[in-house]
């Protein structure tokens, strides 16, 4: 039996090398689910409908795995819920290390990366107990990865993203005292090592933290 069960959403844009969802990621396999009908723009919701915690749930619940997580880190919605369904650990999103990290970091030096800001604004509200005041930073409309996202394109391209995305970042936190990137999005991990040519702080992913409950089952080179 695999460690890992990834459960995947409804999607077929390339997957690249450092995403959660491209086995070169792994050093060992792991077992990849598509969860049928789960698009981005039913789950990347303010309110996503039941019948979709539905589909998530019936697969977690013949998933044996050590541990599950997903694609998408807007599943941190449901966190909790997934946790009482399973005896494995369920690890939704990088948003699960944020109450550790609020410990260490005061809110205005983080920043989470991520697809949409204002719908995670509203997560955030729902299931924080203390309202986070940091930064969150949303991939803009026009650039390339979200188009590539939001309409499930497969003319993916790695050197504009690149490009684009780290102008993104730089102009957000060239006057910040930031100190730690939480990469909400999935498919921004890939991107890590472009982030660091502009960032000298802590950067956390979804990756990060599966290989602290998995050491080793993560490339280091994607870490």
């Amino acid at each position: 039996m695999d460690q890992l069960a990834i459960l995947q959403l409804d999607t077929n844009f390339p997957r690249i090398a450092g995403d959660i969802c491209c086995r070169e990621t792994f050093s060992s396999n792991v077992n990849i689910i598509k969860i049928k009908n789960a698009s981005v723009s039913q789950i990347i919701s303010k309110n996503p409908e039941e019948q979709h915690f539905i589909n998530f749930k019936n697969q977690i619940l013949t998933t044996r795995e050590k541990l599950i997580t997903t694609s998408c880190g807007f599943t941190f919605y449901w966190q909790s819920l997934f946790n009482k369904l399973t005896k494995s650990n369920i690890v939704t999103s990088s948003l699960c290390c944020l109450e550790e990290k609020r410990k260490y970091f005061n809110d205005n030096e983080i920043l989470i990366f991520t697809f949409d800001a204002e719908i995670l604004k509203f997560l955030l509200i729902s299931k924080l107990k203390i309202p986070f005041m940091g930064h969150i930073l949303g991939l803009k409309k026009n650039n390339h990865l979200y188009k590539t996202i939001s309409y499930d394109k497969n003319n993916y391209d790695f050197e504009k993203n690149s490009s684009e995305l780290k102008e993104l970042l730089w102009q957000t936190i060239k006057n910040l005292n930031i100190k730690l990137i939480i990469l909400e999005c999935t498919n921004l991990s890939p991107y890590k090592t472009i982030f660091r040519d502009i960032f000298r702080g802590e950067i956390v992913d979804l990756l990060v933290l599966i290989d602290k409950k998995i050491p080793g089952i993560i490339k280091q080179e994607y870490l």
